[in-house]
Order: C-alpha cells, then structure tokens, then sequence
C-alpha cells in the first residue's frame, strides 16, 4: 500500500464522516492541475483511475458505510438551487456528465479567459447519479428533462432564467437583466452513449470538445457575475483492470437484474431484489425505491453495452461525486 493510501485508511478508521475525506483525497491529490500537466491525456486518466481504483478497494474493505454518505444532498454552499438564490447576480454552468476527472482542464480555460478561480471543490449527484434524479431533488422539479428547463414558469418566479445547449456549439441570447442565469450543457453525457465511448481516448476527446462548449457558456456570461460550473453526475471509467475483481459467477445476478445498465428503479409494491454484496437499495427522493450497483463493480452484458468504457448510474465515487469550481472575472 502507497503511502497516500495508508494516511487514507488511516482517515478511513478513525471516528467521524468519512466522505468529506474521500472528496477532498479525490480533488487535491488525485484529479489536481500538477498530475495533468506531468501526465496527459489518457496517460493521465489511467494512472489517476489507478488510484482510484485502490481507494474503493479500500473503502469497500474497511469503511463500506461511507457509501451510505454519497447518498445524502450536499451542504447548503454546494447546492446549486442555493447558489442560483443566494448569489446573485450569478450563473451556473451544468455540464452534463462531467466529472472530477475534467476539473484540471476547466481551470486550464479558466486561466486562459482570465477568470479568478474563488473556489475548488466537490459536490454530489442526486441517486441513482442521473441526470432527471438531479433536477427533481437538486432543483426542486420533478419530471422535468434539461430541454424543459427553459419553460418552467418556476425557476422565472426565483428570477432565474434558464438555457439549454444540446451540443458545444450552441449558443443563446442571454437575458442579462435577470439576477440568475441557468445554463444546461448536454455536453459532454451525450458523447457516453456514442461509438466513441468504447476507447479510453475518448477522454482525450471531451477536452479538446471542452474548449467549444467554454466559449458558448462560459465566455458569454457578463464579467460582473460570480460564476459555478458543475455537473449533475460523474462517470465510472472500466479500463483495464479499473474495475473491482469479480467472477462471473458473482455478477452474473446483476447482469440478470440490470442488463448493461448500473441501476433501476423499482416498481411500487413490487418486490425487492435478492441480496447481493455489490447492490444496494435505496430509497430515492420521490422517485421511489431504486437498486444500484455500489463501487467500481462491472457487469458484462450481451452486446454494445458490454464494451462501453464510460458509463453512470450507481453508487460509486466517480458517479456520485461532482465538480464544484466558482469562478469570478480578473479585474
């Protein structure tokens, strides 16, 4: 065991919440702007996934409870209907699917369009780290797309106006004179679901795609706002030998139960799963009872689904832990 690992485990057995720890392990440590400049690309998502790797082992050896953690809403400061509320004049930025793994490349672009990074740090998904989960619990609106966003006469009541962006592209007419502004990137979750999804370069790719989707948000939002990009969700990266050593034998009654997917909502009355050590049930806010593979755990389903790299959907680190980056315009 490294020697980061063992001051983890360290903090792992000692009294207390664990997962402030992990988030702050994963931000500092792991996904951090000096690890991505020695190491690039994907050379730097192997050797990071590596690490994280370990520390789920770890985690799901010695302090398993620490998931139960993942599954509560973030403090107060990392809420992002409280920042759109208490912030103001501000925006927020969600692109969709992005992890913590992205944060050094948002604070590259961050440096290079002159805005003062006022903070770094982590908040979480809502369960099962989906994206309708997210805004029913985070934003208060159940059953509600990101394209509806726009029309909900709810979040113009809060002075909050808000855009959605279905590729990097994409642009809008921001109305400036509200004290709140919603901006909703379908970038980079919808690129998860395309052929490319099956290499590890694909990593590579959501970078380069980054720098578009920067200059249609970020870049277009007046310099006097305070600004927080975050995501709704993060991923699980399956690269070789970045899952946790299962038979398959062991995953074949998730693969039964799940297909290709990490979770599914459970039907009201309808009964529960058979036990299994890698699944938990949980009951999620308005959405009823949900089952969710729990850490770095790989089915292997028939067809497509079996060689997607990047997927979401469980209870994971990487799935349910997100960035929390704010930023504000240098003078």
């Amino acid at each position: 065991m490294g020697k980061q690992l063992q001051q983890l485990y360290q903090f792992l057995i000692e009294p207390g919440e664990r997962f402030p720890r992990l988030g702050n392990w994963l931000v500092e440590r792991i996904w951090n702007a000096d690890s991505a400049s020695q190491r690039r690309g994907v050379d730097f998502l192997l050797t990071a996934e590596g690490e994280v790797n370990k520390l789920e082992t770890l985690v799901a050896s010695a302090a398993p409870r620490t998931y139960d953690e993942l599954c509560f809403p973030p403090e107060e400061s990392r809420d992002l209907l409280h920042f759109l509320l208490h912030r103001q004049p501000c925006a927020a930025i969600v692109l969709d699917g992005l992890s913590l793994r992205e944060i050094p490349a948002i604070l590259a672009l961050a440096a290079h369009s002159r805005h003062r990074v006022a903070e770094i740090g982590y908040s979480l998904a809502a369960i099962p780290s989906d994206t309708n989960s997210f805004i029913a619990q985070r934003l208060r609106l159940p059953n509600t797309s990101p394209s509806q966003l726009p029309e909900r006469k709810q979040l113009r009541g809060q002075g909050i106006a808000a855009y959605y962006y279905r590729a990097p592209t994409e642009q809008h007419a921001l109305e400036t004179d509200k004290p709140a502004l919603l901006l909703w990137s379908a970038f980079p979750d919808n690129t998860y679901r395309d052929s490319g999804a099956r290499f590890e370069h694909h990593f590579a790719d959501i970078q380069t795609r980054l720098e578009i989707a920067w200059r249609s948000t970020v870049q277009q939002i007046p310099r006097d706002r305070r600004v927080v990009i975050t995501s709704d969700h993060g991923y699980i990266f399956f690269g070789h030998g970045l899952s946790a050593t299962r038979h398959n034998d062991e995953t074949r009654p998730l693969t039964r139960l799940l297909g290709g997917e990490r979770y599914l909502f459970l039907e009201e009355g309808g009964p529960e799963p058979d036990p299994h050590p890698d699944l938990v049930v949980k009951q999620a806010p308005d959405d009823g009872k949900v089952a969710m593979i729990r850490g770095r755990v790989q089915t292997h389903p028939p067809g497509d689904a079996a060689n997607k790299l990047y997927k979401h959907g469980g209870l994971s680190l990487m799935e349910m832990l997100t960035p929390w980056i704010v930023l504000e315009a240098e003078a």
